[in-house]
């Protein structure tokens, strides 16, 4: 029975540990996002910039518009494209 006792106690502490520090790398990980989305500057609109200046001609704008929708989609709204570059084969 004491050895029972002993593992379950081990137990217990090896799953507090393991919890204890997945939570410390969820809020760092979090510190580290929120910090670097306020205070790091991000080029805002850098797709629609290229192509309103002329720099990026799209081949097929309807694809361009596709994978805008299919981020913005799956982000909420939050994720950015910055740069889509084609793949020659």
């Amino acid at each position: 029975m004491e050895n029972i006792n002993e593992a379950l106690s081990l137990l217990l502490v090896g799953l507090t540990t393991v919890l204890i520090i997945l939570y410390l790398v969820v809020l760092i990980g979090n510190g580290v996002v929120r910090f670097t989305n306020r205070f790091i500057p991000a080029e805002t609109m850098a797709v629609k910039k290229e192509f309103a200046t002329g720099k990026a001609k799209p081949t097929n704008p309807a694809k361009i518009a596709a994978v805008i929708a299919a981020v913005e989609a799956i982000t909420g709204g939050k994720g950015k494209i910055e740069k889509i570059d084609k793949i020659e084969k």
